[in-house]
């Protein structure tokens, strides 16, 4: 009876193995999803730590439809009781920044005392830089924080800085940037320069236009100029 009941479960944990699939939908409001936004992302699935065979389980796959949809099915589960699976998820985007963009996904094989076999998934955001699971032998091993998986896990876009920028847009000339762009940008900085301009202009140009209207003016300064110099007696 009791090697029944063992096989009775092994068998129940092979079938959990064979029908296991991870869910998930790529929220990109408030913008939409195009057929080309479809072909510009890409998320990976790796197996870490405890490999249910001499190498780790990896696939690669994008969206199944304009509403965000992807999955990853057939995973391998390792079989035994209270057994953890562990598998990392990878987004990227050739467009968008995405949130969370690495995420643990464990699977655990829970049995309990009526014999019944229950797979619990969780899974927790994570990001580049920290290692792929806590350490458990580290004095303060990283925390992470988990999130829903029902009916999926929820990727979205980074709000602060949503679109990835490859250009950086600079002026396009010498008048509309550096210490000429600046003065010409300022209406008060380009009243000054024409006062200034035609202060200094004014003189050569009565001279030229009225050649004895600039011999009086000339005069009457040197008139004036002379009575300064005038002993009174």
């Amino acid at each position: 009876m009791i090697l029944i009941q063992f096989a009775l479960l092994f068998i129940s944990i092979i079938n959990l193995s064979i029908s296991t699939s991870i869910n998930c939908k790529f929220d990109t409001s408030p913008h939409s999803i195009d057929a080309r936004l479809v072909s510009r992302v890409e998320f990976k699935l790796i197996q870490i730590n405890n490999y249910t065979s001499q190498l780790p389980y990896k696939a690669i796959t994008g969206l199944s439809d304009v509403s965000g949809n992807f999955s990853f099915d057939d995973l391998p589960i390792n079989q035994g009781i209270n057994e953890t699976t562990n598998f990392v998820l990878m987004s990227s985007s050739i467009d968008y920044n995405l949130k969370p963009n690495r995420i643990l996904i464990q699977f655990t094989n829970l049995v309990y005392p009526n014999e019944t076999i229950e797979l619990k998934v969780k899974a927790f955001k994570n990001y580049f830089g920290r290692e792929y699971i806590a350490n458990p032998k580290a004095i303060n091993p990283d925390q992470l924080v988990e999130i829903s998986v029902d009916p999926y896990i929820r990727l979205s876009l980074v709000h602060e800085a949503s679109s990835r920028l490859y250009y950086q847009y600079r002026s396009g000339s010498l008048l509309t940037s550096g210490p000429l762009g600046n003065i010409l940008n300022s209406p008060w900085k380009i009243a000054g320069i024409i006062v200034v301009l035609s202060i200094m202009i004014f003189p050569t140009l009565i001279e030229k236009l009225d050649p004895a209207a600039s011999e009086l003016m000339k005069e009457e300064a040197l008139k004036k100029k002379k009575e300064q110099y005038v002993v009174k007696k």
